[in-house]
């Protein structure tokens, strides 16, 4: 069984990734972008030239300005890093189907990835635009102003989750961590109730 699991920055996802119980195995997308780098290194130096290289290894801190003011740059970037990323997931899912565990996607864009129609289920979680701001000038130190473009840039983040045929579930984070756990701990239930059936 595979899990899908995403939402907006800032929304708590992260958080709720972790309160997934040792039944699941959680697959983090932004920790294996970072591995799709080093292992498309050469393909990247070709697209972007060797100045994204430091010390033998693809810079993200040089990457990620080029890319991320340049929307044919950021295209060029995901063709070359996201069917890298997906054939792994898709790989560790195998892995963790084999030792009797669910695993779950956990990836803010999970549907522009193209994930979903390998799920079974999807989590959405949602948090109020006020809560997930105060949680990025906080954690992030960025201002209103750059999390709003950050947020427009997100939109369509679950927009297309309800016209499909997959059964989506939303977890509501406004703040409340009792209320959050306690979601997530029926979700969990009601996910290995459905599998001992």
């Amino acid at each position: 069984m595979i899990i899908g699991l995403t939402g907006k920055s800032c929304s708590g996802k992260d958080y709720v990734a972790h309160l997934f119980g040792e039944e699941f195995v959680v697959i983090d997308e932004d920790k294996l972008g970072h591995v799709a780098l080093d292992n498309n290194r050469e393909k990247l130096v070709a697209a972007f030239g060797d100045s994204i290289i430091t010390d033998g290894r693809v810079d993200r801190k040089k990457l990620g300005p080029m890319v991320f003011s340049d929307k044919e740059k950021l295209e060029k970037l995901n063709s070359i890093s996201h069917p890298w990323m997906v054939a792994e997931t898709l790989s560790l899912c195998r892995e963790a189907e084999r030792e009797g565990k669910i695993a779950v996607i956990n990836a803010a864009i999970l549907e522009k990835m193209g994930f979903v129609p390998y799920c079974n289920e999807v989590v959405l979680v949602s948090s109020p635009y006020s809560e997930r701001l105060k949680r990025a000038v906080m954690r992030d130190k960025i201002t209103p102003e750059a999390f709003e473009k950050r947020d427009e840039s997100q939109k369509d983040i679950g927009s297309t989750l309800s016209k499909g045929s997959v059964k989506v579930t939303n977890i509501i984070n406004d703040g409340d961590k009792e209320s959050l756990s306690r979601q997530v701990k029926e979700y969990c239930d009601s996910i290995l109730s459905k599998r001992s059936q």
